[in-house]
């Protein structure tokens, strides 16, 4: 799957993912291989099965979930790759086009926001970069 689009407003999956989407990958992940019923109640009490079956389906077209029968006319569904490897190949691909499209200032962005979150993550920051010029 690619990322056709990024939603600044978002937050979490929703930056990549509809609202809906991004719940049921979440489902998905935490209870392994649900049905459509098991994934309708997962949501909230209040979501409409045929609208979960058409979204789960739409991530089955975008490569993002895998379904197998389940019954009559059930279908059990599963996510292609774990949360982490659809997270690291996400941040790879935004971070790859901000470096591309801004450069340096992408760059010094990155770094900022790691000092305002967390000053950990300039620990990490500074052991990426010191691996990655060993590597070069």
């Amino acid at each position: 799957m690619s990322i056709h689009r990024f939603n600044l407003e978002g937050s979490g999956l929703t930056r990549v993912l509809g609202e809906l989407e991004a719940r049921i990958m979440e489902a998905v992940w935490r209870l392994g291989m649900p049905t459509g019923k098991e994934l309708c109640a997962a949501l909230s009490p209040g979501s409409h099965y045929k609208t979960v079956l058409t979204v789960a389906n739409r991530l089955v077209e975008k490569g993002l979930l895998s379904r197998e029968p389940a019954g009559v006319r059930a279908f059990r569904y599963r996510a292609v790759e774990s949360r982490e490897a659809f997270l690291e190949r996400v941040s790879a691909t935004v971070a790859s086009g901000l470096m591309g499209d801004f450069g340096a200032q992408a760059l010094a962005q990155l770094v900022n926001a790691a000092e305002a979150v967390d000053p950990a993550y300039l620990d990490e920051l500074e052991r990426l970069v010191r691996e990655r010029k060993r590597a070069v």
